[in-house]
């Protein structure tokens, strides 16, 4: 399988060139020809849903604290775009109607709700692949080839108690998607706790699987949750891997490539959508 063409998924927006989960990531992850544009969601106290990859707002926003724990009022007084640029001073944390009322219908929605509780880390093992993720995502850095094996599943991550997500938080994205008509163009990607209630709530909106992305059971879960994708990460995923999820009918995401070499390599292993974070690293990649 060679030359294969990949789905463009703008991560967080074209955050290489704007602050990553804002309006002008998304206009210029859109302007650039990305077909998918990602994002993460988190409700903030009063119930809103808010664009912010981090729980907190510490590091993307002149603010402090919790996203869950300040109000949508004090969240929106925040400054998202000083921290990336003196020119962004000023853009704001994004509401998800905003999104949908600038992008909707312009690129698929892969919204990816963020998992309020978290993932407790409960042994080193598990420390040690979260530093090898955190090591993998940092700068533009070639992890080629895929690895050959599989490492163990580690029980104390996949028998975790988990809780299904908010309902309430969950509807009121339901909710949005139906007011904006959008319901048909996006797909929703989560850990175990959102693939329990977008199954139970929400059946007819495709799930892509997150969990088990660093425990090597991604594949079993996402034929557990009924999820048409799985969204593999960079450093975790073998051969084997992409090509049992190919023959269980699973579109294949990738976290992530920013570079065109290899993301061309991945795209011929059989990787359907490449998730990009600088998409000026990849031009080419789509003739």
């Amino acid at each position: 399988m060679q030359n294969r063409v990949p789905l463009i998924c703008s991560h967080q927006g074209y955050n290489a060139a704007a602050p990553a989960n804002t309006l002008a990531a998304f206009a210029r992850g859109i302007e650039w020809g990305a077909q998918e544009i990602e994002f993460d969601l988190f409700p903030s106290k009063d119930g809103d849903l808010i664009a912010c990859h981090d729980a907190t707002v510490d590091r993307t926003t002149n603010g402090i604290g919790l996203i869950t724990e300040l109000t949508t009022k004090e969240l929106r007084a925040l400054d998202a775009g000083s921290c990336f640029s003196d020119a962004f001073k000023g853009e704001k944390l994004p509401l998800f109607e905003e999104i949908l009322d600038h992008f909707g219908k312009k690129a698929v929605f892969n919204i990816h709700i963020k998992s309020i509780e978290g993932i407790p880390v409960k042994s080193p093992a598990m420390d040690a692949r979260i530093k090898r993720l955190l090591y993998n995502c940092d700068g533009n850095r070639i992890v080629w080839p895929m690895p050959e094996k599989e490492e163990g599943v580690l029980p104390e991550l996949e028998e975790r108690e988990v809780r299904p997500y908010d309902e309430k938080t969950f509807q009121t994205l339901l909710d949005l998607l139906d007011a904006y008509g959008c319901r048909g163009s996006v797909y929703i990607t989560g850990e175990r706790d959102v693939l329990m209630t977008a199954l139970s709530m929400a059946p007819d909106i495709p799930r892509c699987c997150l969990e088990g992305h660093m425990n090597y059971s991604i594949i079993d879960n996402a034929l557990r949750y009924k999820c048409s994708r799985v969204q593999f990460t960079k450093g975790f995923t073998t051969q084997r891997m992409i090509d049992r999820a190919r023959a269980e009918g699973l579109i294949c995401n990738l976290f992530w490539s920013d570079n065109l070499e290899e993301a061309r390599r991945y795209a011929d292993a059989g990787i359907d959508c490449l998730l990009v974070n600088n998409l000026g690293a990849v031009d080419g990649i789509l003739e």
